[in-house]
């Protein structure tokens, strides 16, 4: 057995979020020396006061020459336990032990955004906000697909959290885990000031809107007043449609429905 590629591999699993308690089936695989093999394990995350699990398969393949094993994807699956034919699954592909972790991919399933450093095909580094489109069709690969958010489209995660009187703002330390929770796709707690009263919230980056997504305690979502405002307009909007419709049908005119173009991926 490779030494150095089973300890490479091994600090891999480690990076990747799921510790130490593959590795002695790694190691029982890699010494019978097969083609391929697969690992599979699970991980339970809280939200609130749900538990949710998510179940891994990892993809190991031996390299066309030598003795080398290559992580080069895995498969995670977010279970919903009340209706099966709502698990979520995806394909996250690993280069070199760097790719999407075990947390950020349960992040991910769940709807929330990850910020990651990518690279483009021609190997050149970039920074980007990634999402999973769970509501658009899958590829040929049984894949969401994923939209991502680059710098010059405009979302600044310091200044949507400057919109708000969060505590943790006014030091440095909880400000800087703070942000590198919130970059993970995490839904982070926080301390918010209203009205002089200290509240403790919960908030998510939403790269694609500029902005946050803010919860209280039970993780009921809080609608600020741009999205109150948006909701009143698009009820207005839906009442005058309906009362247009409705005096369409009072005339024997045919009407032509046009069909909404799906958007272009960002």
């Amino acid at each position: 057995m490779n030494i150095k590629n089973f300890d490479f591999l091994k600090d891999g699993l480690k990076y990747l979020g799921f510790g130490e308690k593959l590795e002695s089936d790694l190691k029982a695989n890699i010494e019978k020396q097969p083609a391929d093999f697969k690992l599979t394990t699970e991980n339970e995350f809280k939200r609130g006061d749900k538990t949710e699990k998510v179940e891994y398969t990892l993809d190991f393949r031996k390299g066309d020459q030598g003795d080398m094993y290559f992580l080069n994807r895995y498969h995670a699956t977010l279970k919903n336990e009340e209706d099966p034919t709502k698990d979520k699954t995806q394909t996250f592909y690993i280069t070199k032990n760097k790719g999407i972790t075990a947390k950020e991919a349960y992040n991910l399933l769940s709807g929330r955004s990850v910020n990651k450093d990518l690279t483009t095909k021609e190997g050149q580094p970039f920074n980007a906000w990634v999402k999973l489109d769970l509501e658009g069709e899958k590829d040929k690969n049984n894949n969401f697909r994923v939209d991502q958010y680059h710098q010059g489209y405009g979302f600044d995660l310091e200044k949507a959290l400057a919109k708000f009187q969060i505590k943790e703002m006014g030091n440095d330390e909880a400000k800087e885990r703070m942000v590198r929770s919130l970059e993970k796709g995490n839904t982070t707690q926080v301390t918010m000031i209203k009205d002089g009263q200290e509240q403790k919230m919960h908030i998510e980056a939403n790269p694609k809107f500029k902005s946050l997504d803010v919860y209280d305690q039970n993780l009921k979502k809080q609608f600020q007043k741009n999205e109150k405002e948006g909701k009143e307009t698009g009820q207005e909007k839906s009442k005058e449609k309906k009362e247009t419709v409705k005096a369409d049908d009072d005339d024997d005119s045919p009407r032509q429905t046009k069909k909404k173009k799906r958007g272009v991926g960002v």
